[in-house]
């Protein structure tokens, strides 16, 4: 018996010792939707366990409606509570459960376009929308005690009202603090008028390579311009006031025609004064490398080709610029090559590009290709890096390219076959596909501040982007076959020059990376598409000119 019981206390303090060393699993949870009240933008990043909202003006940032929020993964529990509405003005954080917990940012913004004009005024007011101050400068000739005030927009539209009204604004000598309502709140600003005897100044001057953007303050009732000539001449130009744009006293001008690496002198005039002359260097013109697709080898593997050659002894033909989902189709073998070079159907030189989306065995693939290169296949997914780096001011007003497209009806839907006339559902934001539908072409080309190529990682939706929404992008031009059906040549020998203008939010800044995609599947990265769509591409060009109507040239 004695026996017996030491037994069984040994077997209890062995048992007692063992520990459970079993780690929970390493979920992640990750936020892939929101759907917010009055947002223009919701971007999520996953990286950054970050969501950044951008909010329409009119919509009240301290009474925001979050109706759903969605995960990755089904069992993410979250304490944020989305039957109620929520104050976000300030950064908000909110956790993620799967067996551990994670902090998520919500950060909200709101732009609102803010304005103050007066007549008399020089240049434009200084809006300081932290301290709620305006500072106006008008012509020393101008009385201050007896101000017109032109225009007036401190809030958002339609729902803003003003104390003292616009019409009693007038005694502006020791400045003028109003109050500013909307939403039932109540801002006090302080709104001042300077005299000043500066009448006309240049505030900027940024050239490109055949075009420069000037910009300067005068007085908005004087006749506003510019004139230029290059170093050296002795007759000056006009730019025609068709090519200026006037904001109050402030006005630019884009001014086109000019030489590539070639020094001029601008001046700013408003009415009988001007400035002081300026000078300014056109940058150089430069194209990207291999743009008409005649050199392509086996360097990377003898399943596809490559569109560079590392054995030529000319260095640009040296350079990986473009790259395509060929090593990751190309997997299970070279039959599921997506993008190849192509002797038959061409414009100038040898070789166009032929892109051909397909299914290949598992995965639906799209034809395509851009600027960047590819990371890895990890099973039946892909990291894929858009983008690359330049050295140099690069600043097209254009690209041109050669395109013959031909789009099949949508027959895949997330790698699954699609039935004609059924109805779809793909990614978190349940972008509608109907089967049988046309596929959709994408071309685009955006410069960015971006210090480093973008990740896309086909297994993560949160890693995809909208080039027309995601942050850092300065330049923009994108087309698509369904909002531009010049685009589409259905089945037929014909090709068709395309030009695709690029906008700037900001002239002045200097792009650190060039992103530019090719793909005849734009749902592509939702395993969305037609195997029967393809594109011919040849011959892209940069552009650097303006015409006189200001379009590309």
């Amino acid at each position: 018996m004695k026996r017996l019981i030491v037994y069984i206390f040994l077997l209890t303090t062995f048992l007692g010792c063992i520990k459970n060393d079993l780690p929970y699993p390493v979920i992640v949870p990750r936020i892939t939707g929101m759907d917010v009240e009055g947002a223009n933008n919701v971007n999520i990043s996953s990286e950054q366990q970050s969501v950044i909202i951008t909010l329409d003006e009119t919509t009240d940032i301290k009474n925001v409606k979050i109706n759903n929020i969605s995960f990755a993964d089904e069992a993410t529990v979250s304490d944020f509570d989305t039957t109620i509405r929520h104050d976000l003005s300030n950064e908000i954080t909110i956790t993620l459960t799967i067996y551990q917990d994670y902090k998520w940012k919500i950060i909200t913004r709101q732009p609102i376009d803010r304005y103050f004009t007066v007549e008399g005024q020089v240049g434009s007011s200084e809006i300081d929308v932290l301290n709620r101050r305006v500072i106006t400068q008008v012509n020393s000739s101008v009385n201050i005690r007896n101000i017109t005030v032109s225009s007036i927009k401190l809030g958002p539209s339609d729902i803003t009202s003003y104390s003292p009204t616009m019409a009693e604004m007038k005694d502006f000598t020791n400045g003028l603090d109003i109050e500013v309502t909307y939403h039932g709140r109540t801002e006090e600003w302080s709104l001042f008028v300077e005299n000043t005897a500066t009448v006309v100044e240049m505030k900027s001057v940024n050239a490109w390579t055949k075009v420069a953007w000037l910009s300067a303050s005068g007085v908005a009732e004087f006749d506003n311009g510019f004139k230029y000539r290059k170093e050296g001449d002795s007759e000056w130009i006009d730019v025609a006031k068709a090519d200026i744009s006037f904001d109050g006293g402030s006005f630019s001008a884009g001014v086109d025609g000019l030489e590539p690496l070639t020094t001029y002198e601008c001046y700013a005039y408003s009415g009988n004064n001007q400035t002081e002359i300026y000078t300014f260097t056109t940058e150089e013109s430069r194209q990207m490398p291999n743009s008409g697709f005649e050199v392509f080898s086996n360097a990377e593997s003898d399943k596809y080709y490559s569109f560079y050659n590392p054995a030529s002894s000319i260095e640009e033909e040296q350079t990986k610029w473009w790259c395509t989902g060929n090593k990751g189709s190309t997997t299970v073998g070279s039959s599921y090559s997506i993008t190849n070079p192509d002797g038959e159907d061409k414009m100038e030189g040898k070789y166009s590009v032929k892109l051909q989306s397909q299914y290949v065995i598992v995965k639906f693939a799209a034809g395509n290709l851009f600027v960047g290169y590819y990371g890895e296949t990890l099973g039946t997914n892909a990291k894929v890096y858009f983008g690359r780096q330049i050295d140099q001011n690069i600043k097209p007003v254009a690209l041109r390219f050669k395109v013959k497209y031909s789009r099949g009806g949508i027959n895949y839907v997330n790698s699954k076959p699609a039935s004609s006339a059924a109805e779809y559902h793909i990614g978190s934001k349940q972008i509608k596909i109907v089967g049988g539908q046309p596929d959709l072409a994408k071309v685009f080309l955006c410069l960015t501040d971006w210090k480093e190529s973008h990740c896309v990682y086909s297994a993560d939706e949160t890693t995809f982007f909208d080039p027309r929404t995601a942050a850092g992008v300065n330049g923009l031009g994108y087309f698509d076959s369904d909002n531009n059906p010049e685009m589409v040549v259905e089945h037929t020998n014909e090709w068709h020059t395309m030009t695709l203008p690029i906008e700037y939010v900001n002239p002045e800044i200097v792009p650190s990376c060039l992103v530019l995609t090719f793909t005849c599947s734009g749902y592509g990265d939702y395993f969305t598409g037609s195997d029967a769509s393809w594109m011919f591409v040849d011959d892209i060009e940069l552009l650097y000119d303006l015409d006189e109507n200001n379009q590309p040239k």
